[in-house]
């Protein structure tokens, strides 16, 4: 799936991204923060571009090694660990954790969900900030497709939804054509709204939780685009 989730366009579109992340949350120089389902890197290599101190946690191997070969490619000095986000905990070891293009929820049991968050918590120093971005309930409601395709070249992804277990699930059914070949892909993760989002970062020990419709900061109404939540530490 990566040729389709990381293309050329949303690589050119990181730097964008990462001004509005400081925009929102503003960091000191060199602060250090942790990437939190980091993928191939994009936002990781972005932040140690300009001066953070990186560490990138995912639990795919084939990204991790893309994004440790672009910091050597580039000299600069990231961590990259194969981890999963249930067990990582670093106690106030962090300024700041990111959490972007929806790498929070996959976990079936809602307890490990609220793990992570916990985990996150305890890793963040006093003063610390969370910022996750993802697809919000009450947006995803409003555009809500049941089928949809792509086509990157020569190869069509299929993508099939449902919602389940009252508007707390979706359920995604992918399909690659390419090369004369047919390869198909489940996976699901849980919806949630800016009031159950916050209601779980409260309980992990976070203060001071603000719900956001985009990166741009814009409010968290009927026209919001995403679900951007932060949250601090005391």
């Amino acid at each position: 799936m990566a040729p389709f989730m990381f293309d050329e366009s949303r690589w050119i579109g990181t730097a964008a991204e990462i001004d509005r992340v400081l925009d929102l949350v503003p960091l000191a120089p060199g602060a250090a923060v942790l990437d939190l389902g980091c993928g191939p890197g994009r936002h990781t290599l972005e932040l140690a571009r300009r001066g953070f101190r990186m560490t990138g946690v995912d639990r795919t191997a084939f990204f991790l090694e893309q994004a440790r070969q672009k910091a050597a490619d580039e000299e600069l000095d990231v961590e990259f660990l194969l981890a999963d986000m249930r067990q990582f905990r670093r106690p106030e070891r962090f300024d700041a954790v990111l959490s972007l293009f929806t790498t929070f929820g996959y976990f079936e049991a809602a307890a490990e969900n609220q793990q992570v968050l916990q985990n996150v918590y305890d890793s963040l120093r006093p003063g610390g900030v969370v910022l996750l971005e993802l697809m919000g309930k009450e947006a995803l409601a409003r555009v809500f497709k049941e089928r949809d395709w792509d086509e990157h070249e020569g190869t069509f992804w299929l993508q099939e939804r449902t919602i389940e277990r009252n508007w707390s699930w979706i359920q995604n059914r992918w399909i690659l054509l390419a090369e004369g070949k047919r390869s198909e892909f489940e996976l699901g993760h849980w919806l949630y709204s800016a009031v159950e989002l916050r209601w779980m970062l409260e309980e992990a020990g976070f203060s001071r939780v603000t719900a956001y419709g985009d990166l741009e900061g814009r409010p968290y109404d009927h026209t919001a685009r995403r679900l951007v939540v932060a949250a601090w530490k005391v």
